[in-house]
């Protein structure tokens, strides 16, 4: 999946945490994305190391994909306890 579909996929899931709707998110799906998130941070990772030319361009893809993971990190985090509690800490930020 591209950055796109998982952000896509990530701001549903925020917009049910945010209606309240936490509890219909299956963690498993969450769990899903962060891997595909980490797979693909780790392969623009070795894209970058492989064409030096190309790294200023993958370092921004890569930190998409860290914001996205650690986005998705703690929803995981929020829905894994009660997900009709209140929310802990402060959302990442979304950009």
């Amino acid at each position: 999946m591209a950055h796109e579909k998982l952000a896509e996929k990530l701001g549903d899931y925020f917009a049910r945490l945010g209606e309240g709707r936490a509890h219909k998110i299956k963690p498993a799906d969450v769990e899903k994305v962060i891997a595909k998130l980490r797979q693909r941070r780790d392969e623009l990772r070795n894209q970058a190391e492989a064409t030096p030319d190309k790294a200023e361009r993958l370092a921004l893809k890569i930190q998409t994909a860290e914001d996205l993971l650690a986005r998705a990190e703690w929803l995981l985090e929020q829905i894994d306890g009660d997900p009709r509690a209140a929310l802990s800490g402060t959302m990442p930020r979304q950009d």
